[in-house]
């Protein structure tokens, strides 16, 4: 092997094995999670869910997503989860992927980040749950990566 094949051959491993994007069927997604947030699990449901570590979580739920302004306790109901804990804020925005919710709560010492994302048939949670000490540059991380966030379906 010349020196020029062996330069390619690093190169084109290390893109593929360096790359954090993951794609789900399952979930119906591609997704490029903050660097030290690596996939753990992906469970398919239902819902669906892929497990990284870091405390993020993204699910996938079948059927007639809530309306966008509903409260965030009829969105987490409708995937069968439980509050976690005391609402802190509730807002509207826009991703690249469309309209989305975003909420805080806190519980104990512990703070979680849910973004709710409605499509035609389903509804997308990004989930992100840490110790108020690294909540801050944690979910700032996550907010950043959810540029990536693209349903496949």
């Amino acid at each position: 092997m010349n020196r020029s094949t062996l330069l390619l051959w690093l190169l084109l491993s290390c893109a593929l094995a360096c790359s954090r994007k993951m794609e789900s069927n399952a979930l119906g997604l591609q997704y490029e999670p903050p660097s030290g947030m690596t996939l753990r699990a992906e469970e398919p449901g239902p819902p669906a869910v892929a497990r990284f570590e870091g405390g993020l979580e993204l699910y996938s739920v079948q059927g007639t997503p809530p309306r966008l302004d509903a409260p965030p306790e009829e969105v987490l109901g409708a995937a069968g989860i439980p509050v976690p804990g005391r609402r802190l804020n509730a807002t509207q925005g826009t991703l690249t992927a469309g309209p989305v919710a975003r909420y805080e709560f806190q519980q104990g010492p512990s703070r979680t980040l849910v973004y709710f994302l409605p499509r035609d048939a389903r509804f997308v949670l990004v989930l992100y749950t840490a110790p108020e000490r690294d909540y801050g540059p944690g979910s700032a991380r996550v907010e950043r990566s959810l540029s990536t966030l693209k349903p496949t379906r």
